[in-house]
Order: structure tokens, then sequence, then C-alpha cells
């Protein structure tokens, strides 16, 4: 069986969009890459840093949830993402995030699928929306709704 998933990516460090680009490369080795999303520039959270590039994936993947985050914090540090609890929202070259599964609910220490703030983050539902019109919420069965409006998120001209 299949599993159907949308990956959120985000770099704000060296060539944002080479970084995604190569995210999206690495990913393709391992899953079939089935959508692409927008590129967006975003106002960053946390401690002060570069705005960051962000966009989905929808992929399908062969396998379960746990192989498919392996591979991702893999694809991470390869791409030289470096991990550590003091900088939770720094500043990195890439990030790759599981923002949905269909019918996967996850909580767990190291994953929380649908993510955990994914209805809260235009920058990461919008791009999800684009490659994912159809996702629904796996806990309540409805819809992901489009976010309000946030100026902080701006689709870009940029390409995947």
């Amino acid at each position: 069986m299949a599993l159907d998933v949308v990956v959120g990516l985000g770099s704000n460090l060296g060539d944002r969009l080479a970084h995604l680009r190569g995210a999206v490369h690495e990913v393709g080795r391992v899953f079939e890459v089935r959508a692409r999303s927008s590129v967006f520039e975003t106002a960053p959270w946390g401690p002060p840093q570069p705005d960051y590039l962000n966009a989905a994936i929808r992929i399908l993947a062969a396998t379960d949830i746990d192989q498919v985050l392996c591979a991702l914090l893999d694809i991470e540090r390869r791409g030289g993402r470096v991990r550590s609890a003091d900088a939770r929202w720094g500043a990195r070259t890439i990030d790759l995030d599981i923002l949905w599964a269909e019918g996967v609910t996850r909580s767990t220490e190291t994953l929380t699928v649908p993510h955990a703030r994914l209805t809260e983050r235009a920058f990461a539902l919008c791009p999800l929306l684009e490659v994912a019109p159809d996702a629904r919420d796996p806990r309540t069965g409805l819809p992901f709704a489009p976010p309000p409006p946030d100026p902080g998120v701006r689709r870009t001209a940029l390409v995947l």
C-alpha cells in the first residue's frame, strides 16, 4: 500500500532556492514526487534571521510514515542541516517537515501528523493546499480551510 504524503520545505541560509531544489531532487530519488507547490517567501518565526523560502511537495511513499521521516532527516543532514534543541526556530539550510499524510494521525516525541501547528501557519498550509487541495484532517475528516491572508507570506515567481 502506498502512502500519500505532503512534505513542507524551508530554507533561509545560503542559496535558498538551490537548497529547496536539491532537497526535492533527493526526495525524488527515494519517493515518487507527484506535485510541487509555488515557492513562498516568508518572514521568520523566532530569533532575528533571514526570510525563508517555503514550498511543499506531494509524494507517494511505498513505506510507512516512520521510514518517510527517517529518509527526510537523512536528506536534511546531507543538506547541511544541524538540529539542536537550543536552535528550534533558528536559521537553516534546509528544513523538511511531514505536514500531512492521508489517513495518518501520529503524536509522538519525534513526529506529529498532521503537523502540530499546520492550520496556524500560512507558510505551510498555503503550499499544502496547492499540492493537495483535497486534503482532509484525518482527525476530523474535514477539509483543511485556506488560511486568512498573511502579509508575512508572499507567493513568488520562483519555481521548484
